[in-house]
């Protein structure tokens, strides 16, 4: 009999496109639902209704773990999830476990489990050896979104690749001083695959990195930015951890009559609402945030282990203009 891991393989499809059809979900073409369907015919596959459909299930919950829900990243997921979830006729269980907290984390988990949730949704939280061990022994399924969990399924862009595409577009507009405002890399995978990429481009140009630690908040930008101001160096261009933080860059800027985009561009990360509302837009990599969390479900719902990498492209808007 064979699995949903199986059909994909010979379908030459990923294990999410399977669940879609088998679910008749949408998001595929007639000519792969025709493939799909007589390669599971052939395979004498069954559908084993209490690990797909988990939607349906007594506890008619998800539970979704967060280092912060408000973050530029994590708040459209989020919205996302819900929405796909109310849909359906579930529900979702929000817990927030802050960041490297391993005893809230495990709280984190003990909740899920007290409340009988069907699967976890985990969104950049990074799980240490005792969660981890955790994890395996209350044997629920999980999808992380933006942070490899090993032997479970991650969803995320290619971070290094898009911070690296962020760093060329800048030399490539005539940027030669780059900063980086990036995530303490001791705390985040996502903050040393972006330093990875950026040091990368850079000393490929034969140009000298500058890492400034932050984080993704607007707060993170503004005193990312301060710092140059009282070292009166400062670059032609900043690469932001987000666009949150992209935005602080520039407020601080504009308030000590920086001019942007003519004294300095701004380059942000997420493609976030607060991108579209500053002035001038932020230029940004644009995430799927959608995306994410409609996929999240259908990976959790195949019980697939296999880790997607989804499309990133650079959004432009007007903090970024040719030298």
């Amino acid at each position: 009999m064979g699995t949903i891991k199986d059909i994909a393989k010979l379908a030459q499809v990923t294990p999410s496109t399977v669940s879609r059809v088998l679910n008749h979900s949408g998001g595929y073409s007639e000519k792969t639902r025709r493939r799909i369907e007589k390669i599971a015919r052939e395979l004498h596959y069954q559908k084993n209704e209490a690990a797909v459909n988990l939607v349906a299930q007594t506890s008619n919950l998800i539970g979704v773990i967060v280092t912060n829900a408000t973050t530029s990243f994590a708040a459209p997921i989020i919205d996302s999830i819900e929405d796909w979830s109310y849909q359906h006729g579930s529900r979702i269980l929000l817990a927030h476990c802050g960041l490297s907290d391993s005893d809230r984390l495990k709280a984190c988990l003990n909740l899920m489990v007290g409340r009988q949730v069907a699967g976890i949704i985990s969104i950049s939280v990074q799980f240490d050896k005792e969660n981890l061990k955790l994890l395996d022994q209350l044997k629920l399924p999980l999808v992380s979104l933006g942070v490899n969990v090993p032997k479970r399924p991650t969803i995320s862009i290619n971070n290094y690749q898009a911070t690296l595409a962020g760093t060329q577009y800048l030399i490539d507009h005539g940027y030669q001083k780059i900063a980086l405002v990036a995530v303490d890399p001791n705390d985040s995978q996502t903050g040393q695959q972006r330093i990875k990429g950026y040091q990368t481009e850079m000393k490929k140009a034969g140009l000298k990195p500058l890492v400034i630690a932050g984080d993704y908040s607007f707060s993170a930008g503004k005193k990312a930015f301060n710092k140059f101001l009282s070292s009166s160096d400062l670059p032609e261009a900043i690469f932001a951890a987000s666009d949150d933080a992209a935005a602080g860059v520039i407020y601080v800027a504009q308030e000590n009559g920086i001019k942007i985009p003519e004294q300095l561009a701004v380059l942000g990360f997420d493609n976030s609402q607060i991108s579209g509302m500053v002035y001038p837009g932020i230029t940004t990599i644009d995430q799927p945030f959608k995306e994410m969390g409609k996929l999240a479900i259908e990976v959790l719902n195949s019980q697939d282990n296999s880790s997607v990498n989804l499309p990133y492209r650079i959004k432009e808007r007007g903090s970024v203009p040719k030298r």
